[in-house]
């Protein structure tokens, strides 16, 4: 068979496994879902080799089993305390009334008109800047939708349960034979890039397990320092607006803000029928969120991900901004451990060139 002809027929073999892959991407989500959950679980995975029973091995099925009850105990923990109470939120928003919401704001929204009264300001000629700012404050606070958000996500509760028991069965054949990944990438390789493909596999699954286990510790860590925290200031439900702040910091730059204003719809509503002064309580935990956001920024990120990433804070910015240009959060969400891969990837095949070379001079 000729070169060209091989090239053809190679260049069409990739071109139709994209297009099945497009066809079946719910599969190709479980299937890359499986694979971060046994990355995260490698590290217990390893210790669970090194335990003998009667002097021989601990089984790779009652170690792999062992890991996915692991992550079901997480996986219920997290529902058992943020379900009711989330679902307890879903029922006061159902039943709020905005003008009560806008009263407890009176104080701050009365300050803001006579600075604006003082200053002569007027953003809107045709009405007084209290029917103004009501109507702002209202906008703001509209929270109509999310009843019917919650209701969405319930009727897709069968989905749910699909992608569930698809993830646990793929996850459990990932860690019990930890050969499958690297056996069929293997296969599809020719054998002149046997070396390098080899050398990829063992540098990204070190790489993307150190990055994965450094991401819980950070969501932990967040979740400890904002939970700790609004509980000190007496905001009710502060564990879950810790937890629910840590969880989605995954998303870069993006997450903080939807944490932030996630607590401060939970701390609003959850406190109206107290005494509390809605503008300090508002201030408390906007202050709570930016301050555990900045340490984020200059600790935990710098610390964790310094040593299983190597990239330079500056590149994993412009890297995470062009991936959400791209595609959206979920490219943020991904953009670090897909660069970090194709870091490796470039290294391994690309190192002639000066710019990979740059790159990729600390992998």
């Amino acid at each position: 068979m000729s070169f060209n002809l091989k090239r053809i027929i190679g260049i069409l073999g990739t071109l139709a496994l994209l297009v099945l892959m497009w066809y079946v991407s719910n599969i190709v989500v479980y299937l890359l879902i499986s694979i971060v959950i046994s990355l995260v679980c490698a590290p217990l995975l390893h210790l669970l080799d090194k335990i003998s029973i009667k002097n021989k091995p601990f089984p790779c099925w009652a170690s792999a089993f062992v890991a996915l009850v692991t992550v079901y105990i997480a996986l219920i923990s997290f529902l058992s305390i943020f379900t009711p109470v989330l679902a307890e939120e879903v029922r006061i928003i159902a039943t709020l009334n905005m003008d009560d919401v806008y009263m407890a704001f009176s104080e701050p929204v009365r300050f803001l008109e006579q600075k604006a009264e003082e200053y002569n300001i007027q953003p809107d000629p045709s009405m007084p800047n209290r029917e103004y700012v009501k109507t702002k404050v209202l906008g703001l606070m509209d929270l109509s939708q999310i009843p019917d958000f919650f209701a969405g996500l319930v009727s897709g509760l069968g989905n749910v349960l699909i992608a569930f028991f698809s993830i646990s069965f793929i996850s459990f054949f990932l860690m019990k034979d930890r050969w499958i990944v690297g056996g069929m990438i293997e296969a599809l390789t020719p054998d002149k890039y046997m070396a390098q493909v080899k050398e990829v596999l063992s540098k990204s699954k070190k790489t993307l397990t150190r990055y994965f286990v450094g991401l819980i510790i950070q969501v932990s860590l967040i979740t400890a320092l904002l939970s700790i925290t609004l509980s000190l200031f007496g905001v009710r439900n502060a564990l879950v607006i810790g937890f629910f702040g840590g969880m989605i910091n995954v998303i870069p730059y993006v997450g903080p803000l939807i944490g932030a204003a996630f607590g401060l719809v939970i701390g609003i509503t959850t406190n109206l029928d107290t005494d509390t002064a809605m503008g300090l309580l508002s201030l408390q935990i906007a202050g709570t969120f930016l301050a555990v956001q900045m340490l984020d920024n200059f600790v935990f990120q710098p610390l964790i991900f310094s040593n299983s990433i190597d990239a330079h804070p500056l590149e994993i910015f412009l890297v995470i901004m062009i991936a959400g240009q791209l595609a959206g959060i979920t490219g943020m969400v991904l953009a670090v451990p897909a660069y970090s891969f194709l870091r490796i990837v470039g290294a391994a095949f690309f190192s002639e060139f000066k710019l990979v070379k740059h790159l990729t001079k600390d992998i």
